[in-house]
């Protein structure tokens, strides 16, 4: 019997096995540690919000932005929603994301076909991808305000930077997947008499698109800061009718130069979710479109 209730608790998961099969747990359970943690510490030691605000009063600029929650009031009147929502962080929630996505899309499209252009002449690659590799040392901050010259201060300028900062990380892994096809494989197909365009498309592109969605992620990512870094040089009108200049760029350089640590700490945890949002829609799309790919097994596992 003794033995019979040592095996069951030997079988027994533990609490680190279950955790580490069930990962999507990980992140939720050390965000609210790390939220006591630092609740804790600010309210023990007395620390000015000046210098680091509490959790819970980032959440209350949050609700104040995105819920219009009012010191005085539980909810702030407004005669209509469009005035609501111009009072609002919504306006420039919707401005910086359409930037970055239009940016991302762009810079995307660009590094793929840069990529694939590349590996198709050789000849090609040798000519421009050392102006490629020039271009992208060069401080993006030196060369926003040329940016904002030659497209305005509207939205053209930021997705145009944008689609610089994201395009460069999908051009490299683009290539390094096209070069990373097995070889066996591809003697096979010339041995077989396969066609330049039937090896492509058949195993070449096929075998780098696991390399190319890990561009997709690194670009989702980098289009938004390129965004931000072009509405810190220049922000431009809002689009969705609202009035003065909208981006979460400028609301954040607002918030910091009248001293508002708080609010300026609310903007970064909202620009924080959208980044993340980016990358687990170009995660959730990977796992859909290379469900046949060995690392995405992995992941469905864990769910």
């Amino acid at each position: 019997m003794a033995e019979n209730k040592q095996q069951i608790k030997d079988e027994a998961p533990s609490l680190a096995d279950t955790l580490l099969e069930k990962q999507y747990l990980l992140f939720p359970i050390s965000f609210f540690v790390l939220i006591a943690v630092w609740e804790g510490f600010i309210r023990f030691f007395e620390i000015d919000e000046f210098l680091l605000p509490a959790p819970s009063g980032i959440g209350m600029a949050l609700l104040r932005g995105l819920f219009f929650v009012d010191a005085g009031n539980p909810v702030a009147e407004a005669a209509d929603f469009m005035n609501l929502m111009q009072g609002s962080f919504y306006n420039h929630i919707s401005h910086t994301m359409f930037e970055a996505v239009m940016g991302f899309f762009m810079g995307s499209f660009i590094g793929l076909g840069l990529g694939l252009l590349f590996m198709q002449s050789k000849w090609v690659e040798a000519i421009i991808m050392p102006y490629v590799v020039a271009f992208q040392t060069l401080p993006k901050l030196a060369i926003a305000p040329l940016f904002i010259i030659w497209f305005g201060y509207e939205v053209e300028s930021k997705i145009f930077l944008a689609g610089l900062v994201a395009f460069f990380p999908l051009l490299v892994n683009t290539m390094v997947g096209l070069r990373s096809v097995n070889q066996d494989q591809l003697d096979l197909l010339r041995s077989l008499s396969a066609s330049r365009w039937k090896t492509f498309w058949k195993l070449q592109f096929p075998s780098a698109l696991t390399f190319i969605f890990a561009g997709f992620e690194i670009a989702a990512v980098f289009s938004l800061l390129g965004a931000i870094l072009g509405e810190f040089v220049g922000a431009g009108q809002c689009m969705w009718g609202g009035r003065g200049q909208c981006g979460l760029g400028i609301l954040l350089m607002q918030m910091s130069f009248s001293a508002d640590t708080t609010g300026t700490f609310a903007i970064l945890v909202i620009l924080s979710m959208m980044g993340l949002g980016m990358h687990k829609t170009v995660r959730f799309i990977k796992l859909k479109v290379l469900f046949w790919a060995p690392e995405n097994d992995k992941i469905e596992s864990a769910q």
